[in-house]
């Protein structure tokens, strides 16, 4: 009997293995789920502040949105209905904060995000979620 799930998150940061991510979530999302991606930048540190501080949210929203593009596509074209969230933060607490305040019941990821020196085996910010998690992960490799 296949399992089915009412909310599926899905990081997305622009990473081969986040679009490899994508393709699981859309087949697990044919039973009717809702496919709720969320996109971090990270925080900002303290001492940008004023106009400079303005001008680098408006870009970090900006490249947000042209990285989540293609997964509204993709999810539209599929029919899946989704909510995105695009916040400030360390992607960690950011993915697993939005799940909670989602509901969601599965998190969908690519092991690595873009840079592979951050994890030998596995990306530190899928292994934090994996750690961390209170619903199951999987991981796209």
């Amino acid at each position: 009997m296949p399992m089915s799930f009412s909310k599926i998150l899905l990081p997305v940061d622009g990473s081969e293995h986040a679009r490899l991510a994508l393709r699981h979530a859309l087949a697990l999302a044919e039973g009717g789920s809702t496919v709720v991606l969320v996109h971090s930048y990270g925080d900002i540190p303290a001492l940008i502040g004023g106009e400079a501080r303005e001008q680098l949210m408006k870009e970090c929203v900006t490249e947000a949105d042209a990285l989540l593009e293609p997964y509204r596509t993709a999810l539209s074209g599929a029919g899946v209905p989704y909510v995105e969230h695009v916040v400030v933060g360390a992607p960690v607490q950011a993915i697993l904060s939005v799940c909670e305040r989602e509901a969601c019941d599965l998190i969908v990821m690519g092991s690595r995000g873009l840079t592979d020196f951050e994890g030998m085996v596995m990306g530190s910010v899928a292994h934090g979620v994996l750690h961390q998690s209170t619903v199951p992960v999987l991981v796209a490799r």
